[in-house]
């Protein structure tokens, strides 16, 4: 029977492996390719974002500063002068009039309008006069025209290989035609004349008013009928100021006689904040694209692009990703240790199944082999007495074997009765107040003859004060009997056959009922199965029993309240105490 229940467990475990191990792997299979690609996907996406905001956000700048460009390429040439004279006004004679450029930059892009001498290379700001007039605070006029100046010498650093280019090439008679992209702004030579000497008129101006005379204006004497000037279209170029490169909007102009740049320089700051406008960080930069997140800006011959710092975008992407995977993995690993749970849980019970089933075959031919033992005696000396067999003197020692045996026979039926109560949950006590020394008492007196006809010494200790407890009588004489009972059955092969009942009070004020004997006492590797059904030890020299006492005696001591331990003899041997609640 143990082989084959072996073998049972065995093959369910091995199917329940095969049941467990086949879909997990299958799950991991289909799972880690899922999350592999959703891993991709998130990955991707934030590749795309990023790649798609530097390209909105360059087609953007792209459009904005293109505008701005295109916007001040219609100014005429002479807005780049602190003053000039509007060919298209009504005044007649000597009138000038502050450049719109003569304040500060309205466009928050424009740091500064400039105007580059190609012969000389000179720069001149058609703001900085106007503005030197506006600040109050000495101090400041002086810290402002410091900043100007240096401004300036930084432009005619950056602009000098521009400039000496333009200085380089031939300038264009005055009757020659405009070339490609060029526009020609055609001026009466009167008003020519005051445009080149505008600052000068200007001053005239101011004093002539002052001493109530007329100003003088000018005469061009170059050219018998209007002034051709050549404006070229805006283009953006990129400089260096302050060892810093910069983007500069710049045009030819050709005057008769000599050129000039003209042109405005992007402010730092309006670029960075024109790069604020999506929730990504990005700059704006020198240079082709170097990375998948840059994207160039169509700016002329200007060579610039816009960089996405995509560094959040994709740490968010990652936590996403590891997001992904510990969602997989907590799913996959708890499926697989419910399967795992679930599994072994079948093999345990099976495993619990073929354990009680031999238990319960063990239990049939104990049982068996226990009732066998007292029927044989029954029927022995019953015969002997029905057919006045045996020696006539012995009548009663043969009827004696008869009451014992029966008893004996009706102590195992009361066990399985008993158990089977204990299985079904119907073991029920009725615990009341009594004399439980009289009673303990009369119990011991009732078993002593059978006890010592089997060679047992019995001692009675009793205490005299006892508390008052609760039990159930019939309870406590089956626990008697089944622990008494036990000791016999263990110290057949003792040298001390002495077993001693005992009533005394617990520390805790407890009443404590203990059945001691002097036998080998319970093997330390049993100890804990002790009261467990079917238990009996594995030594070869084990008594005979079906292995319910001990399990009875714990479930009637519990029913009442009680309990029931067992430690080693002082003297060696078992002691085993049932604990009353007082």
């Amino acid at each position: 029977m143990g082989s084959v229940g072996n073998h049972r467990t065995a093959l369910a475990l091995g199917l329940t492996v095969l049941a467990v191990v086949f879909p997990c792997a299958a799950w991991y299979l289909v799972g880690s390719r899922e999350v592999a690609r959703q891993v991709t996907e998130v990955t991707a996406r934030t590749d795309q974002d990023a790649r798609a905001t530097a390209e909105r956000l360059a087609i953007q700048i792209t459009q904005r500063l293109n505008a701005l460009r295109d916007a001040e390429a219609q100014r005429p040439y002479y807005h780049y002068q602190p003053y000039f004279h509007d060919p298209e006004g009504a005044a007649e004679g000597a009138a000038v009039v502050p450049s719109p450029l003569s304040t500060a930059p309205r466009d928050p892009l424009i740091q500064n309008y400039f105007q580059v001498d190609a012969n000389s290379g000179d720069v001149t700001f058609p703001t900085a006069e106007a503005e030197l007039k506006q600040i109050a605070q000495p101090q400041l006029r002086h810290q402002h025209a410091d900043d100007q100046r240096f401004l300036r010498r930084q432009l005619e650093a950056g602009l000098n290989s521009i400039t000496l280019r333009v200085r380089g090439e031939s300038q264009p008679a005055p009757q020659a035609k405009a070339s490609l992209g060029q526009r020609v702004e055609v001026l009466p030579k009167d008003a020519y004349a005051q445009n080149l000497e505008a600052t000068d008129i200007y001053r005239n101006i101011k004093n002539a008013a002052a001493q109530n005379a007329q100003p003088r204006a000018p005469v061009f004497t170059n050219s018998i009928g209007d002034v051709q000037v050549f404006v070229g279209p805006l283009k953006w170029r990129t400089v260096y100021v302050a060892d810093e490169p910069s983007l500069v909007a710049l045009r030819e102009v050709t005057l008769p006689g000599r050129a000039v740049l003209q042109g405005f320089l992007l402010a730092a700051a309006g670029l960075s904040n024109l790069c604020q406008i999506t929730d990504l960080p990005a700059r704006f930069q020198l240079g082709p694209p170097t990375g998948n997140d840059d994207v160039a800006l169509n700016l002329d011959a200007a060579v610039w692009h816009i960089s996405v710092n995509a560094a959040e975008m994709r740490s968010t992407a990652r936590r996403q990703a590891r997001e992904v995977y510990r969602s997989f993995w907590t799913m996959f690993l708890g499926g697989v240790g419910v399967a795992a749970l679930a599994g072994l849980g079948v093999v345990w019970i099976v495993w619990q199944t073929e354990r009680l089933a031999r238990q319960r075959s063990q239990f049939a031919a104990s049982a068996a082999h226990e009732l066998r033992t007292p029927l044989a005696g029954l029927r022995l000396y019953s015969d002997m007495l029905a057919d006045g067999l045996g020696d006539p003197g012995k009548t009663h020692a043969y009827a004696q074997r008869v009451a014992d045996e029966s008893e004996r026979l009706g102590r195992i039926v009361t066990n399985v009765l008993g158990f089977t109560r204990l299985e079904r949950g119907t073991l029920k006590v009725q615990a009341g107040t009594g004399d439980l020394i009289g009673f303990v008492r009369e119990c011991v007196t009732r078993q002593q003859p059978a006890l010592e006809a089997a060679g047992v010494r019995l001692d009675v200790v009793m205490a005299s004060d006892l508390p008052a407890v609760k039990f159930d009588p019939d309870a406590i004489a089956q626990i008697l009997q089944n622990l008494l009972d036990n000791a016999e059955k263990h110290t057949r092969h003792a040298s001390n056959r002495t077993i001693t009942v005992a009533l005394a009070t617990g520390t805790d004020g407890t009443v404590e009922l203990s059945v001691l004997d002097h036998g080998p006492g319970v093997p330390e590797q049993i100890r804990r199965h002790l009261f467990e059904a079917f238990q009996r030890g594995n030594q070869p020299d084990a008594p005979a029993g079906i292995g319910l006492g001990l399990v009875l005696v714990k479930a009637l001591a519990e029913a009442q309240g009680a309990t029931v331990a067992y430690t080693d003899n002082a003297g060696g041997g078992a002691r085993f105490t049932v604990t009353l609640p007082t």
